[in-house]
Order: C-alpha cells, then structure tokens, then sequence
C-alpha cells in the first residue's frame, strides 16, 4: 500500500469517525488514526485505526486498542495460563478479539477488530470502536492497570 493510499484510508476513517460522533485525529507519524474513550469510573481508553495490507481489492482497516504490555525475558512475558485466558475471552468479548503483537522487548495484549472499508458505515464504526475500547479496559482493568 502506497503512502498515497495509506493517507486516503486514513482520511475516509476521519470522516467515518466525524459522522459517527467520534473525535479523533490522524497520526502522520504512525500512520493511524488515534480516539479516546471515556469509560465508567473515571476510565478511559485510547483506540488506534490502521489500515492492513491485505491481497483484496477493498481497503481493510484494523480498529485496536493494547490492554496489557508484558516485558520478555526469565518468568516475564505471557504465560500459557494468559495466553489460554486470551483465547477463553475470544470466544465471550462480542465486536472485538484479543490477541499479541510480538516485539523485540515486550508483548503487548491488543483488542482489535477488522473491517472492510467500503461497507464500513458510521453506526457501525462507532460500535465496534467503542467495544474494542470496552474489551481493552476490561482486561486491563482486571490486570490492576489503566495505561492505555
């Protein structure tokens, strides 16, 4: 994907999110579109858009939103147990999933969601935004954190 076309996702997400009653802004930096959530008792939650580079003809974007980073190394990282727990929670947590994203140093725990950009309507977009932002609190909640 061209940066061209990387910039005109981007701007179709901001004007999806503007109809859906979201504020948020494009991250030229890391090439996403950044939101924040207000969630019960003083919480919130930040959530990403990003496109995906896919083999289909349609533009396909990523909504996601990190719950928990876990440092690698001897008796750090995710455990069986937590990744056993991820799956478990995939199949309770509805419009989003959890998942990892390896890097060098840490792991880090993610809720996400993927759409098809042309079918992507406002309604829809809000919802699945907001859930995403539900499902990363409630884990990060449950791990005593409130970073992301």
């Amino acid at each position: 994907m061209s940066i061209k076309q990387i910039f005109n996702v981007l701007e179709r997400i901001d004007e999806i999110a503007t109809l859906a009653g979201l504020n948020g802004r494009i991250n030229e930096e890391f090439m996403r579109f950044e939101m924040g959530f207000g969630l019960d008792n003083g919480r919130s939650q930040v959530v990403y858009v990003r496109p995906v580079n896919s083999a289909m003809k349609t533009p396909v974007i990523t909504i996601f939103s990190p719950c928990l980073v876990k440092k690698k190394g001897t008796f750090q990282g995710i455990s069986k147990k937590m990744a056993l727990d991820l799956l478990r929670r995939n199949e309770e947590v509805i419009f989003a999933r959890y998942g990892i994203h390896e890097a060098k140093e840490e792991t880090l725990v993610i809720a996400s969601i993927d759409h098809l950009l042309d079918t992507l309507d406002a309604p829809e977009f809000g919802a699945s935004a907001y859930h995403v932002a539900l499902a990363a609190d409630t884990y990060e909640r449950e791990h005593g954190q409130d970073r992301f």
